[in-house]
């Protein structure tokens, strides 16, 4: 996942598949799975982040509930708590200084263009924006002193903070933050990542928690966030169980994905892009300090 190549270098500095280029929900989805989505109570829609296929898609899915009068919020990975101020403030007024007022484009995230579309529609809709994730500043303070710097003794109980995960799901979680980290980051250091993605998972489920008042739920995250074994709707299940929850993992083609952890798994061309390792590759041919 693109974002974890992101927080490594701030913190050292169902099961069908669907393979599609096109962006309407009609062509990926069929009416059943369409109407299992809807019926949700929280729609995970798991993006690769620079990916405009992922954002239409997603955009649609927008549209749809709000259609419907049944969007009730959005909780935003790319915007953190500190933020949450600027998302209660924003109108159709205010929108135009959106970028702007979150600081985006020094925030590490692709181009606003490819968020603006949703920000619009979940404002036209009138949907509770929620800003999800932690700022980037306080992973590196959970990397050296773990969840309680972010959550209260409380809080990490009812997130099952002080749990594991099964064996399986844990060895995906590894795999993952290898992976995300172009298979360049130390294997010995792949476990001490751990409590910052499980924090980043963590706080935005509680972000929802805190905030969502009525209606259905989107979370517009990474798709990695939205795996069912480890990700987002793990805590959901833990600060409301039996919370119905539909996850899509979006990919590109010639990506490997584990389709048993999505509810449904949308496979797009590819975005084009440099190579996203290079900066990566940089830092680590580059001999260490003393």
């Amino acid at each position: 996942m693109l974002r974890l190549r992101w927080i490594f270098l701030a913190l050292i500095l169902p099961s069908c598949v669907t393979s599609q280029p096109a962006d309407k929900l009609s062509s990926v989805m069929n009416s059943e799975q369409q109407t299992s989505l809807l019926n949700a109570d929280v729609i995970l829609l798991g993006e690769q982040h620079d990916n405009p296929h992922h954002h239409a898609l997603q955009r649609e899915v927008l549209d749809l509930m709000g259609q419907r009068s049944e969007l009730g919020s959005v909780v935003f990975e790319q915007v953190h708590w500190d933020q949450q101020g600027v998302l209660n403030a924003l109108n159709n007024r205010s929108l135009g200084e959106l970028a702007k007022d979150l600081n985006w484009a020094s925030s590490g995230w692709p181009d606003y263009k490819f968020y603006e579309p949703l920000f619009m529609a979940a404002t036209r809709y009138k949907a509770q924006l929620i800003a999800g994730n932690i700022a980037p500043d306080k992973s590196k303070v959970v990397y050296k002193e773990g969840y309680a710097a972010i959550f209260t003794p409380d809080e990490q109980k009812k997130l099952g903070l002080d749990q594991t995960f099964e064996p399986k799901a844990e060895a995906a979680l590894e795999e993952e933050i290898f992976v995300g980290h172009c298979r360049l980051l130390p294997k010995d250091h792949v476990k001490t990542m751990i409590p910052v993605q499980r924090t980043r998972d963590a706080a935005m489920a509680l972000a929802w928690s805190r905030l969502h008042k009525k209606g259905k739920t989107v979370f517009i995250v990474g798709s990695g966030h939205a795996r069912k074994d480890f990700g987002i709707p793990w805590y959901l299940e833990r600060l409301k169980p039996g919370i119905k929850v539909y996850s899509v993992g979006m990919n590109e083609k010639g990506a490997e994905t584990d389709a048993g952890v999505y509810d449904k798994v949308i496979t797009t061309e590819a975005a084009e892009r440099d190579d996203p390792c290079a900066g990566l590759k940089e830092k680590f041919s580059k001999p260490a300090k003393n």
